[in-house]
């Protein structure tokens, strides 16, 4: 008992320092071929989804992903899905994507040793990072999460951000 107290009073102060940490820059290419990277999203809040066709949890986790898409069309959030998906698997990720509908950034990256799965430590999916308009990880989810407040917290800020941005050209001119 003596060593859990100390040890849960450190977590408590390491869980708070991961809001602090910038996200690590990537780059993936778009299911349509396009470059996407972390510098190209500038601005706006970043859900990045990892998943893959062959994941249960993945497959009964997409109506909440879509669901997310719909509610935040029109806020400066970008939903990148990232699968994890093997080279082998192209067809079958591309024939996914289109069957159910996944009209939001579709990236794939071979696998949990894929770059970008690496670069954030994905090991076990779903696994979301939550990133806000200055490119800061603010949340981390394995599995389907309730996360629509934290977004629109983080949706709203950035707005502010722009429209702040805007005053600032506007009083320069």
């Amino acid at each position: 008992m003596r060593l859990l107290v100390p040890l849960l009073v450190w977590i408590s102060f390491a869980v708070p320092g991961f809001a602090q940490r910038l996200a690590p820059p990537f780059s993936v290419t778009t299911i349509d071929g396009r470059r996407v990277s972390l510098d190209d999203l500038a601005g706006k809040v970043v859900l990045l989804d990892f998943w893959a066709t062959w994941c249960g949890p993945c497959i009964e986790a997409l109506p909440h992903m879509k669901r997310i898409a719909q509610e935040f069309a029109d806020e400066p959030l970008v939903i990148l899905s990232v699968s994890l998906d093997s080279d082998a698997n192209d067809q079958k990720w591309r024939t996914f994507v289109a069957r159910n509908q996944m009209t939001w950034l579709q990236a794939r990256d071979g696998g949990f040793n894929g770059p970008t799965a690496r670069l954030f430590g994905v090991t076990a999916i779903p696994h979301t990072f939550t990133i806000d308009a200055e490119g800061v990880l603010q949340d981390e989810q394995i599995g389907d999460a309730a996360i629509e407040s934290k977004l629109r917290k983080l949706c709203d800020r950035a707005r502010r951000m722009r429209e702040g941005s805007r005053s600032e050209i506007a009083l320069a001119r």
